[in-house]
């Protein structure tokens, strides 16, 4: 499982899928991971809990039955409970150990998520659960304003073998906006240079650790237009800004600023660029033009996130494309979706399209 899908905003219930296909369960015998499945599906909260306590007196060396437990459990303090007990058991298992560093953050338990990251660093680990566990350490350490500690565990992320760059530059992007918001600007540049040495993925990093909250948003505009004024061609940064002047209403200006991004563009930025451009044609009221944009680019790939994403809120808001067309795209994107939240919208739409199309 990569690293950044276990960090501390990561709810548990997100989390245990890809724990389930990934953790010990497949070493094990291959109906007791039927059993978890099943117990799972259960619609009946006290039949679930049943069959999973069976489970847990029956298979306590299978992780997947801690994990699944937690997962059912009412809050993050009684996953904690489940989680802490099932570790009595397997005190090495990673899943577990990872897990529980979760649920401290959720819970805000500062101190203990970083004396337990602390704790599990000083063993004996592979470096995708290091990677893991610095990266706790590192939310810790920021969310107690302790941001000159965490660019510690930012150079360790980045001295371990085999792990992506876009970790250790997302690592770099949290502590860019920590000093930001600490009015160290002088910090925040030099982590963000660090950042985007390493790649785009801090920016990402940045928008959402910032989009909800107005305080982390501005500080983290400011930090891109001070890296934009240094790399004036750099085209994650350019997009990065263009966004935030899209919803401040600058739609003409942000037209313009797409049509003048230098190219060519790299490839892994033609999705979001081809979404944005669509985006903003359909909202200076240009629709044939932007329909034409997000046709182009879902004759491409059919289940591209972005284009799919401006296809909808056409849909919804505007009306077009016709519901015959919009039944078939959506059709055609069900299956490639990796998003859960992306496929729960596409369902719903294909649900409403379905029903306004019954006679009644």
């Amino acid at each position: 499982m990569p690293a950044l899908r276990r960090e501390a905003a990561a709810l548990l219930i997100l989390v245990l899928p890809a724990l389930l296909a990934g953790c010990g369960i497949l070493s094990r015998p291959r109906d007791a991971g039927s059993d978890l499945q099943e117990a799972m599906q259960l619609k009946d909260p006290a039949a679930r809990e049943a069959a999973l306590s069976h489970m847990r007196g029956a298979e306590p060396l299978i992780p997947g039955t801690w994990l699944a437990s937690a997962s059912a459990a009412g809050s993050p303090e009684a996953a904690l409970a489940v989680v802490d007990r099932g570790r009595e058991f397997l005190p090495n298992d990673p899943n577990l150990l990872v897990v529980r560093l979760s649920l401290l953050a959720q819970l805000e338990r500062r101190p203990e998520q970083i004396a337990a990251a602390s704790a599990a660093l000083a063993q004996d680990r592979p470096n995708d659960v290091r990677a893991e566990l610095l990266w706790f350490l590192l939310d810790g350490l920021i969310a107690q304003g302790r941001a000159d500690q965490a660019e510690s565990a930012a150079l360790r992320i980045g001295c371990l073998w085999g792990v992506s760059a876009e970790m250790t530059s997302a690592a770099w992007a949290r502590i860019a906006l920590a000093h930001e918001l600490a009015g160290r600007p002088e910090a925040a540049d030099a982590a963000m240079r660090a950042s985007l040495d390493l790649g785009p993925q801090g920016l990402d990093v940045l928008r959402r650790d910032s989009v909800a909250i107005p305080e982390r948003k501005a500080a983290a505009n400011a930090l891109v237009q001070r890296a934009a004024e240094r790399q004036p061609d750099h085209p994650d940064l350019q997009l990065f800004l263009l966004v935030d002047r899209m919803a401040a209403g600058d739609f003409a200006g942000s037209e313009a600023a797409l049509r003048a991004l230098p190219e060519p563009l790299p490839e892994r930025l033609i999705p979001e660029h081809a979404a944005l451009m669509a985006r903003v044609l359909l909202l200076q009221g240009h629709i044939e033009e932007g329909l034409a944009q997000l046709r182009e680019r879902l004759d491409e790939e059919p289940g591209d996130p972005y284009a799919l994403g401006v296809l909808l809120e056409a849909f919804h808001v505007r009306g077009v494309p016709d519901a015959d067309e919009m039944y078939r795209r959506l059709r055609a994107a069900r299956r490639r979706l990796v998003d859960p939240a992306l496929r729960a919208e596409v369902d719903a739409t294909l649900k409403e399209i379905s029903a306004a199309a019954e006679p009644h």
